[in-house]
């Protein structure tokens, strides 16, 4: 009996990682678990969770041109601009442009969302998915770094995003460095929605966002406005406020001089 247990977990243990790369102690845990959805039952509970699910809004259409550094001033008063597209195909798919002071000064292959649905874990102890299903998306939009986690370890996927650089903290969305299992995905949509950056570039960028902590940065709306204060001008902000859509709790980060712009651009 031990052995035919001990023969599933040395089976799960020696599984591809081709879909899901799972901790070693994930696939004992799923090896010792009720993990597997029968046919019907993925079937029947992917039907649902798809119906009672909701995306995320695409909130900017445009395309950034580096001519916008001139036509919008106030973009100047950010030290680093990042441009992120997360299109599938297209010359510039799949790439992060970084600008510092208006000049681009590094371009690297990224992975954003898989744009897909993924289904919950059938049980709490299991691992290889996320405890609620949500679409993999990687919204386009203007955001500013709201908090910045050099070791962070997602507790949805049960994986580590160092050097995370988060722009969407109520979603979970970040900027962080790819696990070994999916540097040769970098360039292709692989992620869970948020921006996967090779190592390098994702240590450099967080040590050189975390430099301009507190800075005195223009407010900007997800759709690329900026946010204007009584007398018609651009509002300036040394701390960022923010309402949890689902909580109504008020949360509150410092600022950095840093533009993350998400555009889907073929």
């Amino acid at each position: 009996m031990k052995f035919g247990k001990y023969g599933v977990v040395l089976a799960a243990l020696m599984l591809s990682q081709s879909a899901f790369a799972i901790s070693f102690w994930g696939k004992v845990k799923n090896a010792f678990n009720d993990c597997d959805y029968s046919d019907v039952e993925y079937s029947q509970t992917l039907q649902l969770e798809k119906q009672i699910t909701a995306r995320l809004p695409e909130h900017y259409s445009g395309r950034f041109d580096e001519r916008d550094f001139n036509e919008k001033p106030w973009m100047r008063d950010f030290r680093y601009v990042i441009v992120v597209n997360k299109a599938e195909r297209g010359p510039y798919a799949q790439q992060m442009r970084i600008y510092e002071y208006g000049r681009l000064t590094h371009i690297s292959n990224v992975s954003t969302g898989r744009e897909g649905f993924e289904l919950r874990r059938k049980n709490k102890v299991c691992a290889g998915a996320p405890p609620k299903s949500y679409w993999s998306q990687t919204p386009t939009g203007y955001y500013t770094p709201q908090y910045l986690n050099k070791d962070h370890k997602s507790s949805s996927w049960d994986s580590d995003m160092p050097f995370a650089i988060f722009y969407d903290v109520e979603n979970g969305l970040a900027l962080h460095e790819v696990s070994k299992a999916y540097i040769g995905r970098l360039g292709n949509r692989a992620s869970g929605g948020c921006v996967r950056q090779d190592g390098d570039t994702a240590e450099a960028l967080f040590n050189r966002v975390k430099e301009t902590e507190g800075s005195r940065i223009p407010q900007i709306n997800p759709n690329g406005t900026p946010v204007l204060d009584e007398n018609g001008q651009v509002k300036y902000i040394t701390q960022q406020r923010i309402v949890h859509s689902r909580t109504g709790e008020l949360m509150r980060f410092n600022t950095f001089s840093a533009l993350i712009i998400i555009e889907n651009v073929q």
